[in-house]
């Protein structure tokens, strides 16, 4: 059984069709790229999936149980959003880290939050769990420094520890890298990958290519709010079979060789 599945997804921005019919699973453990040109639909994805923005139709599946099915959505409430939300993480562009705390602070802040209104449980002190997933992006010894004393890799790292330390089903990433330089660029692609070798299901909407062909296990193209190419990173990179595919990767191909 897929850990998700995504049913006939519609949604629009007043006469602006940006969702026209998307349909995909993802399985335990697999890193799906969602790839494609800008404008065409894939943050909007990521933001119904994460319940930012609320289809006007369509279903999401998490593990065969239904948490959110448009022609019913009326009957959601803040709490049944509040619960489904906690089943995904969510890693932005521009981190948006809090400035006025610490890196330690920025990862517990949803923990506490949480645990305070009995949401969620954590087994052992909330500031060691923090500290621990800190440790884990390789930040153990930036636990007190503020955003602005951080890079721009260290703080989306912070970012990652922050989604991951919620131990969500699926950690969604758009565009981990877009604000930041190539040295710092490959400082969160190394995360990301050592995350996929720890089997951690991850969508990604990415324009690194050569990352996405390295470490995905499935590649989705979008176009025009519609995906029109899903395969493997071998399919799509080295045998896509539709013309806008192969249009949007000639670039890269050519590059590679």
């Amino acid at each position: 059984m897929p850990i998700l599945e995504v049913k006939n997804m519609y949604k629009s921005f007043d006469d602006t069709h940006v969702l026209k019919g998307v349909d995909f699973s993802v399985e335990k453990g697999e890193v799906v790229s969602v790839i494609g040109a800008s404008g065409n639909g894939k943050t909007t994805l990521l933001r119904c999936l994460t319940f930012l923005e609320r289809p006007e139709k369509g279903e999401i599946i998490v593990d065969g149980q239904t948490i959110f099915n448009a022609s019913s959505a009326e009957k959601l409430t803040e709490n049944d959003i509040r619960q489904s939300r906690l089943r995904f993480g969510l890693v932005f562009q521009n981190f948006n880290l809090f400035p006025q705390y610490t890196a330690l602070e920025n990862v517990t802040l949803a923990m506490k939050s949480l645990a305070k209104d009995g949401l969620k449980h954590f087994d052992g002190d909330i500031n060691e769990i923090g500290a621990s997933y800190l440790k884990r992006v390789g930040l153990e010894d930036k636990l007190h420094f503020y955003p602005c004393q951080l890079s721009g890799g260290q703080q989306q790292r912070v970012a990652i520890a922050r989604a991951l330390a919620l131990n969500p089903d699926i950690l969604f990433f758009d565009e981990p890298t877009s604000a930041l330089d190539p040295l710092l660029t490959n400082e969160v692609l190394a995360t990301l990958k050592k995350l996929a070798e720890e089997n951690m299901t991850m969508i990604i909407v990415t324009h690194e290519m050569k990352f996405a062909k390295e470490v995905s296990s499935k590649i989705i193209y979008m176009d025009d709010g519609k995906i029109v190419e899903c395969g493997t990173p071998e399919q799509i990179f080295e045998n896509p079979t539709h013309p806008k595919t192969r249009e949007f990767l000639s670039s890269f191909i050519d590059e590679e060789n």
